[in-house]
């Protein structure tokens, strides 16, 4: 029990301490677009009104669709996991209601992972029983019909949560719940980027490095070297100090876009890219892992439309369109008929 008090309590106090990034974050934004109405577009209109007309709107539409990106990632439950218990419905197809988690056969933490919750570890942890299941929790694994498996190769099952894991779920320690489909835990937005959540966090980064990068790109030009060259004032310390800064930041973020675009593309999450995933495979006594194959690859069209939707035209914007539930995801046939070869 105090080890449970401790823990949550952890928790508690890392979620309120995570809302000062997220605070600081809108807080940039928000001085951002301040300075550049400010100083940056008289500085533009002097030179002609329709350069003004012309990045006045774009540089906001951008801000705006940056600031509902980060909105929705911050507000967002990313997808916790829950098991669902199949049961036929009236019109004889298969609903889903919930299934609450067994208390009755509690996983003791080893040593290693009390201590790791005691410190409270920011980073995710693989908290997968390497155990022998119980049968109820076999039965609760089997429910979600996970392709995934521990080195043992038996189902997932999380030791702290005490629930099954759904493929491509983690445990985070920040949060101390499972994410499906866990990318990483992001303290800029103070919570998980997970399946909810990883088309919002993709937009974000895009739409803020550009903006980022036009901002900065135009008060160098506009203002900095205009005024410079040209003699026409004084130079703002505050544009100064905000050009250095975007530009800056749009330097960072598009190697964070960069590379999780390659990601999405080769439908991967950043846990995966760095923790490879071993498949259950019929004849294998232990879980496979197959080297570089990703059996959720499904070609990069395929990929980009499992994190952004069917419907291009709700592509690029933050409403929630991913497929699926979190739960299940569609595997690349040829790559599972190849890896059961491997194993024969």
């Amino acid at each position: 029990m105090a080890h449970w008090c401790l823990s949550w309590n952890w928790h508690k106090v890392y979620r309120v301490l995570g809302v000062f990034p997220v605070f600081f974050t809108l807080g940039l934004l928000g001085w951002s677009i301040e300075v550049f109405f400010a100083t940056v577009l008289p500085a533009i209109r002097d030179r002609g009104p329709v350069h003004a007309w012309l990045w006045g709107p774009v540089l906001t539409g951008l801000w705006l669709l940056s600031v509902w990106s980060y909105g929705v990632c911050v507000m967002r439950d990313p997808g916790h996991t829950l098991v669902r218990r199949p049961t036929v419905s009236s019109h004889g197809g298969t609903d889903r209601t919930p299934y609450i988690r067994v208390r009755g056969s509690e996983v003791s933490p080893s040593p290693r992972r009390r201590r790791a919750d005691s410190v409270g570890s920011n980073s995710s942890d693989d908290s997968d029983f390497g155990g022998r299941l119980t049968g109820e929790q076999l039965r609760q694994a089997e429910l979600i019909q996970c392709i995934t498996a521990t080195d043992g190769g038996q189902p997932r099952y999380c030791q702290k949560c005490n629930a099954a894991k759904p493929d491509r779920a983690h445990h985070c320690s920040s949060c101390g719940v499972c994410v499906l489909r866990f990318d990483h835990h992001c303290p800029w937005l103070n919570s998980c980027v997970g399946h909810h959540t990883q088309k919002p966090f993709l937009l974000f980064l895009g739409y803020t490095s550009v903006y980022t990068t036009a901002l900065g790109g135009l008060t160098l030009w506009y203002y900095m070297y205009r005024m410079v060259l040209e003699k026409m004032g004084d130079i703002s310390i505050e544009c100064l100090f905000m050009m250095c800064l975007t530009l800056a930041f749009a330097a960072a973020l598009w190697g964070f876009t960069a590379f999780h675009c390659y990601l999405t593309l080769n439908n991967l999450t950043t846990f995966e890219s760095y923790v490879s995933n071993k498949y259950r495979v019929p004849g294998a006594a232990k879980g496979v892992q197959p080297g570089d194959v990703n059996l959720f690859d499904l070609g990069w069209r395929r990929n980009l439309r499992q994190v952004f939707g069917p419907s291009r035209r709700l592509w690029f914007f933050p409403v929630s369109t991913s497929a699926g539930d979190g739960l299940r995801y569609p595997i690349n046939i040829d790559a599972y008929n190849e890896l059961q070869r491997t194993v024969d």
